[in-house]
Parts: structure tokens; C-alpha cells; sequence
């Protein structure tokens, strides 16, 4: 069974050529869900249906009106008994000491899974979406930049910003994106990002449970009930990223990728990890979350 799918423009800077079919660029897959990055630095969402087979476009409201370009976007699925991400919410105490469902099979716990949609415009700017809702949960000012520490932009206590200069603002950008968490009783997601200029990020996601994370007043409404409406407008508050340094050197230009560079991988021979292609390909291999890079 094949379909046809037509897109046009939809941004505000490309609405005199709404008209003009697009390209797409690169595309990430979470089931059902489908994200595409067009050549104009937009996105587009197909949305599958199980039960007619079929692809609906939806473009999610925030992203209609946005003058900004998106240079590097993906899809990340959190499963297991407990989705990991779910932990870093600031409501997250709430659902503490409930028992999750028994299935029938006799499992203590049933598989769960949220998905999210990472996006990083041609400014640095990294944020985390839900999906389908698309509300923003985490959001970064300066990716591009490195820091060692990745913190909730909504939430930093300070000011400080890192600022580039600006030739290399205006040259370097995040051209890829990839987020993924291996096995493990204990592991975390890992969060990448592939720099034009062949640099390569790579953070750790960790829980931070500071003195702020325990304030809970605030979900509460006068009589003492738990407030909804506050308990659902929650981000991933004590979600913060490592920086993780890693033995790789690709110093090459990519400002134009054919294909994606990074594909990540749970089983080959029996290891997990991820494969960085190009003219000096890479296998990194995770060991009890750490790497080991080879060759």
C-alpha cells in the first residue's frame, strides 16, 4: 500500500511560495508518529492511523507562525515500566507510592512510553516538545555552545549566558540530533548533537533533586486537593544534562548532510551503542554507561 503526500510552506517568511511543493531533508520515526525537517527549516508532523493504514499531515500550531529555521530535529520515545523522563517532572511526587497496573500475563508492571520531539534552531536554541500536545517542557538557550551543565532555561537561577562571537555564530550550527537510552536497570538517556563543523556533543541525562524540587506547595489548591491544572503545566524541572567527553575527532566541514551520521544500534554482536559514519567512521560502544570508542 503506497500514499501521496503533497507539502507546501506553512511559515510565516515562506507564505508568498505557499504554493511551491517542499523537500524533505531528514525524517525521525516514533510510531505513530512521523517527523520531517523540510529543506526550509521548517517541520512537518504525519500522525499514522492503525486502523486505515493511512498518514495524516499535522503541523503542530506553535511551529505555524515561526520566523526562526530549524536546523536539526528528532523523535525520542521513553519506555519501560516507568518512562525515566517522567522522574525529572516537577510534579513528578505526585504519582509517587502508586502502584502501577498487573497485566495478565502475571508481570508486576505494564510497558509505558511517552514520546518527545527535540528541536534545535539555527540560533543554538534547544527545546523539548510532548507530543502530540507540543507544549514545551525543557528548553536550552545555547546548545551549540557546550556547556559542561545543560539546565532548564525557565528555571536557572542565574544570568549568566554564554555568548559566541559572532562570525561563529553565524557559521556554526547543530546540523543533527539523536536522543537514546540503552538497557539497563539503572541507565539514563543520552543526548547527541553533530555541529557543521564536525564537532560532536554528547551529554548524560541525570535527576537533579535539589531543595526546590521538593516544594510541593504550589500543586495545592486552598482546601488542601491536589491542583490539576498546575500538576499538568509542569516541565521536566529537575532534568539536567552532563557533558560527556568523548575521544572523537571529525573535524570536517558537514554543512550539507546527504544522509544522517548517526545511527544508533542495540545489537551488534551483542553490544549496544552508536555508529558515526563519514570519512572517518566511528563505532562507540556503551559499556556500563560509559563509552568506549574503536577505533
Amino acid at each position: 500500500m503506497t500514499q501521496e503526500l503533497n507539502f507546501t510552506a506553512h511559515s510565516s517568511e515562506s507564505s508568498s511560495s505557499s504554493s511551491e511543493p517542499l523537500g524533505v531533508a531528514s525524517a525521525s520515526i516514533a510510531d505513530p508518529y512521523v517527523l520531517l525537517k523540510m529543506v526550509d527549516g521548517t517541520i512537518q508532523l504525519l500522525v499514522g492511523d492503525h486502523s486505515t493504514c493511512a498518514l495524516s499531515i499535522s503541523v503542530p500550531s506553535i511551529f505555524t507562525s515561526l520566523s526562526e529555521k530549524i536546523s536539526a530535529c528528532t523523535l525520542y520515545r521513553d519506555r519501560g515500566p516507568e518512562p525515566w523522563l517522567r522522574k525529572t517532572r516537577s510534579d513528578a511526587w505526585l504519582s509517587s507510592g502508586i502502584a502501577e497496573p498487573v497485566d495478565g500475563g502475571g508481570s508486576s508492571s505494564q510497558e509505558q512510553s511517552d514520546i518527545y520531539c527535540i528541536i534545535c534552531y539555527e540560533s543554538g536554541k534547544l527545546e523539548i516538545f510532548e507530543v502530540p500536545s507540543f507544549r514545551c517542557v525543557f528548553s536550552v538557550e545555547s546548545f551549540l555552545s557546550g556547556e559542561a551543565l545543560l539546565v532548564d532555561a525557565k528555571g536557572r537561577q542565574d544570568d549568566t549566558k554564554v555568548s559566541l562571537k559572532k562570525e561563529a555564530a553565524d557559521s556554526i550550527r547543530v546540523v543533527e540530533l539523536a536522543m537514546h537510552r540503552w538497557s539497563g536497570q539503572f541507565s539514563r538517556p543520552f543526548l547527541f548533537g553533530l555541529l557543521n563543523d564536525g564537532t560532536f556533543l554528547c551529554y548524560h541525562a541525570y535527576c537533579y533533586e535539589g531543595l526546590e524540587s521538593n516544594v510541593k506547595d504550589n500543586s495545592f489548591s486552598p482546601a488542601g486537593s491536589v491542583d490539576l491544572a498546575s500538576a499538568s503545566d509542569s516541565r521536566l524541572k529537575n532534568l539536567r544534562f552532563r557533558r560527556i567527553s568523548v575521544d572523537i575527532t571529525l573535524r570536517e566541514d558537514i554543512s550539507s548532510l546527504a544522509r544522517p551520521r548517526i545511527t544508533i544500534f542495540n545489537n551488534v554482536g551483542g553490544y549496544e551503542g552508536l555508529f558515526l559514519s563519514g570519512t572517518r567512521p566511528v563505532w562507540v560502544m556503551v559499556c556500563r554507561q560509559r563509552f568506549r570508542v574503536h577505533p
